[in-house]
This record gives structure tokens, sequence and C-alpha cells, in this order.
């Protein structure tokens, strides 16, 4: 029930992505409001959460991408998972660090793609790299409390099992 919550969670941020965020680019680039709220969220949970939510967020943000499928999973997959590492060693109540952190992520993440569409001859755009993680700092900073809301929600904090 858990994982169909953030799958169905994952969903509506796709959609948010994919139709409201692109009225507020600059050059054609925008933060990615998906990426931005599972990063924060992988920063709150353990490994085992942040595999799930890269490929949840990975697979989703990959259908919109038609160069290279799985590009997307593979990036969020390692960002995640060092996100999640990080966050084990935040204490809570602290939201410029892991703002801050995300933001570097999404940044590695749009630079490794432009280099890796580059590589393979897809032209992209280079603002993008400057862009965007300005952009997922603004989102992060608006939804950041969401995020902390949403992961002490009953359905999707993780319980203690012996």
């Amino acid at each position: 029930m858990r994982r169909i919550f953030i799958l169905f969670t994952a969903v509506f941020l796709l959609l948010f992505d994919q139709t409201v965020l692109p009225f507020f680019s600059v050059f054609n680039s925008y933060g990615s409001i998906l990426f931005t709220f599972f990063g924060l969220f992988a920063m709150m949970t353990d490994y085992e959460d942040a595999i799930v939510l890269a490929i949840i967020s990975g697979v989703l943000q990959d259908i919109f991408f038609p160069y290279a499928f799985g590009l997307n999973t593979l990036t969020n997959l390692f960002l995640y998972l060092g996100l999640a590492k990080v966050g084990f060693t935040l204490k809570e109540g602290r939201k410029t660090i892991p703002i801050l952190f995300v933001t570097l992520a999404q940044a590695a993440k749009t630079l490794v793609m432009i280099l890796i569409l580059f590589l393979i001859g897809v032209k992209g755009n280079y603002f993008s790299i400057f862009i965007t993680p300005i952009f997922t700092m603004i989102i992060g900073i608006l939804i950041y409390r969401i995020v902390v809301a949403y992961s002490r929600i009953p359905i999707v904090k993780k319980e203690w099992r012996f």
C-alpha cells in the first residue's frame, strides 16, 4: 500500500511537472518538482526506499525523454543513494542543507545528461546547466515543509519491525 501511494504521488508530480512548470521556463529550462520532491524525501528515508524512489521517478521521467531511455533512472539511482547517505548524517529540522544537496544533485544530473547527450550527438540546452539548479533550489524552498509532512503520513511512514 505504501509503494502504491508513493507511485500515485509520483504520477501526480509528473503531471504537474509536464503541465505547469513549462510555463515558468527560462531559456526553455526549468526545474523538476518530481526530482526535487523525491530527492528531499530520499534524504529522510533509507537506502531501500531511495532505490524505489529512483526507479519510480526515473522511469516516469524517461517516458518523456526520447533520446536515451534509462538515463534518468540511472542518474536518479546514484544521486538518490548519495542523498540517502547524506540524509543519515543530518539532524531533522535542518532546512538549508537538504535543499543545498538536492540542488547540487540536480546540477550534477543536468551536467551528466548534457554530456551524455553531447556524446551521442544530440544537441542540448547548455543554459540549463545553470538555470535548472536555481529552479530546483526555489522549488525545494517552497516544498520542503510539504515533503516533511508527506514523510509523516501514516501510510508513507516506515514503521520499525523486529
